[in-house]
């Protein structure tokens, strides 16, 4: 280390675009927490959160010594991109947070150092050794680069006595003195969750040990940080994981007058208890934001939701029945969605009458569970992080196109946050969600209704292939004939109900069927194949060569045939991968040989489905 670590800079980089809360800057607690133990230390620190205030960080006036960077996977490419411009002035940089964390190798490009998880005492201990001397590799949490290799030191076990830690003090954060309008401060009152949803990686970076900080220590942060601000929001990833505990805390609340405005992230469990309830709303609890995710019962369970659509619906009406708003988030996309879920699922929302929502996009977040399967499985189609924010489909579905589960997602955004829903809170009077609900009115014009490059895109891959198709047709003739080498059913081989799927399915969009089978002997089932296309290229359109799951081998011969005879013979052919994952998108690529409509398409196969069952 070149020079001494006197100066820190953490920064918060902001979201890749805006979204429904980003005129409500909630500070993250991460780098307000970290820059407080440091500035304990005697270091002088600055916390820049981008969305509160993003200053020219070339004339900034803090000069430092040194730069952390705390990441989601979303502002994964900003906090890359400030990494960067600051190391190439020779300063050393620190990333930590979500992202970083389980994305180690790829961060360490950008900075020196990586922090996994809790950074509480890695960090200042990291601090300690690069300016008094030391080994890193003592730092229990930290990755970095050595030869060109990377080194990550085992986690430490996490932080137990929550109370040890400092109260975030926010002066040290950039601008927050000279902010107008509503201030809001973040306190946590517990780190970990008892619970195991698939798609959240809270567990693997906070533990499923529920440690929280005891009441008196709760209380001194709102004395400190609360009672200051417009807004507390508690920044628990269950607020009321241990009810008990949050009574207890209500209540000394009310014991010592301690008002303030706040809101949290709570589950559809709390509003069961009816004492909690009025303790909430007594000590001011403005708005709960609930994971309600879906109505679809089988979503819920392979989510591991130990709820249902009643338990839903109660958990909305007890709230509103305190006067208490909720912010609802559903998330679309699962293995048991399909787009009529979708639909319902906006119907649903609307009759509960909830105050604010977000429809998401299941998203592969990085240390989650739904990424390493569907990583392994190869369905995630798009790295960048930037997409990752909810609002984008980066993955193959298994009973929606990527381009359905994107435009289903924008249209229920956009039937939810209509104009008359404004009008609807603006005759009660409801200013804040008037303000919300017209802001997430305009976010969906902005976004060109659909017509972003990434939805685009999207609808590209979708129909390219079937452009390329119709180009080799003379005159731009119709696809009337399909042609099915009768032995590419032995490669699997094809189990009944799929196979009669396929051809009832090609049967109600108007296609004609011609299968050819040859007797001649042959060395292998391939060669028999081939001689089935050879017959069929003057009988029919276009041929077909649907390959079936878990049959690697066939596959690859069936890909390097579909080559082969395409590029010798100009043979229209079209081979489709027809497993357990990609059956319904293989299906709608299919029938957009035959209908322009993907709306007449999804009909038909969920006809099919219903005559025939389902095919895998």
């Amino acid at each position: 280390m070149s020079r001494p670590i006197n100066k820190v800079l953490f920064i918060e980089p902001r979201a890749p675009r805006p979204h429904i809360f980003s005129r409500v800057a909630i500070p993250r607690l991460g780098p307000v927490l970290l820059g407080t133990i440091l500035q304990r230390q005697g270091m002088e620190v600055k916390v820049i959160i981008e969305e509160i205030s993003a200053p020219d960080y070339r004339t900034l006036d803090f000069q430092p010594d040194l730069v952390c960077i705390s990441s989601i996977t979303s502002t994964a490419p900003r906090a890359y991109e400030l990494a960067d411009f600051y190391r190439g002035q020779g300063l050393p940089v620190i990333m930590g947070g979500a992202h970083p964390s389980f994305i180690v190798r790829e961060s360490l490009d950008h900075a020196d150092y990586v922090i996994c998880g809790e950074g509480d005492e890695a960090l200042p201990e990291l601090v300690a050794i690069l300016n008094n001397g030391g080994d890193v590799s003592a730092v229990q949490n930290l990755a970095y680069l050595e030869g060109g290799e990377m080194r990550q030191n085992p986690w430490r076990p996490f932080l137990e006595n929550l109370d040890d830690l400092p109260i975030p003090n926010y002066e040290v954060v950039h601008d927050w003195n000279a902010r107008r309008g509503r201030r809001f401060v973040s306190i946590a009152t517990s780190r970990g969750c008892p619970f195991n949803c698939r798609f959240c990686g809270v567990i693997k970076l906070f533990g499923r040990n529920y440690r929280f900080n005891s009441v008196d220590r709760v209380l001194e942060e709102i004395r400190q940080n609360g009672v200051k601000a417009h807004h507390v929001f508690f920044c628990d990833d269950n607020f009321t994981a241990n009810r008990e505990r949050i009574k207890e805390l209500c209540q000394r609340m009310l014991q010592e007058k301690l008002k303030i405005e706040w809101s949290a992230q709570v589950r559809v469990e709390a509003a069961k208890d009816e004492e909690l309830m009025q303790l909430m709303a007594k000590t001011g609890c403005y708005c709960v934001f609930v994971g309600l995710e879906s109505i679809n019962p089988a979503t819920l369970k392979l989510y591991n939701k130990s709820q249902t659509v009643e338990n839903i619906k109660d958990c909305v009406l007890n709230f509103h029945r305190h006067g208490i708003r909720v912010h609802g988030m559903f998330v679309f996309g699962s293995e048991e969605d399909h787009y009529q879920v979708i639909r319902d699922t906006v119907k649903f929302s609307r009759e509960l009458d909830l105050d604010s929502l977000q429809y998401l996009i299941l998203t592969p977040i990085p240390g989650t569970p739904v990424y390493q399967e569907l990583e392994a499985q190869n369905r995630i189609f798009c790295h960048d992080w930037s997409h990752y924010d909810g609002h984008h489909a980066v993955f193959q579905p298994r009973q929606l196109t990527p381009y359905e589960l994107q435009w289903e997602t924008i249209r229920a955004m956009k039937k939810f946050y209509s104009w008359p829903s404004v009008l609807k809170r603006l005759v009660a009077r409801d200013w804040f969600y008037v303000k919300m609900k017209a802001y997430g009115r305009i976010l969906m014009w902005q976004s060109r209704w659909g017509k972003s490059p990434h939805v685009l895109h999207l609808k590209e891959r979708l129909f390219a292939r079937v452009r390329q198709l119709r180009q080799w047709l003379p005159g731009g003739a119709q696809i009337q004939r399909v042609g099915i080498p009768a032995d590419i059913w032995n490669f699997g081989p094809w189990e009944k109900t799929p196979r009669e799927f396929l051809l009832r399915f090609l049967e109600r969009l108007g296609v004609e069927v011609v299968q050819e089978a040859v007797t001649d002997k042959a060395e292998n089932a391939m060669q028999l194949v081939q001689t089935e296309i050879t017959r069929l290229q003057e009988k029919a359109d276009l041929i077909l060569l649907p390959f079936w799951q878990g049959l690697d081998d066939a596959r690859q011969k069936i890909k390097d045939l579909h080559q082969q005879v395409t590029e010798e013979t100009m043979t229209r052919l079209l081979a489709l991968d027809f497993n357990r994952e990609s059956f319904y998108n293989a299906c709608m690529e299919l029938g957009l040989c035959f209908r322009k409509r993907l709306h007449d398409i999804r009909r038909i196969y969920f006809q099919t489905l219903s005559e025939v069952g389902a095919p895998v």
